[in-house]
């Protein structure tokens, strides 16, 4: 109770712009790491498997995408 407390009064004096940065600093580290996990996804298959499989992950990629950020937003 105390913590939804210390929260609305900061929402309601903090600066804005602190306040969005603040609280959208996880979601874009989530989706930071989202991408380097593509990256080096691409880098394996790239180098080890084949270009037919590099072909594979890139036309998944938007799912993965519009995944993750159904899961960021709901905050999961």
């Amino acid at each position: 109770m105390e913590k939804s407390k210390d929260t609305r009064m900061q929402l309601l004096t903090e600066n804005p712009w602190k306040l969005m940065l603040s609280f959208s600093l996880p979601a874009i580290i989530g989706m930071v790491v989202i991408g380097l996990y593509n990256f080096m996804d691409a880098i394996f298959l790239g180098n080890m498997i084949s270009s037919v499989a590099m072909t594979a992950e890139k036309v998944s990629y938007p799912f993965t995408l519009i995944n993750s950020g159904i899961a960021t937003l709901l905050g999961f």
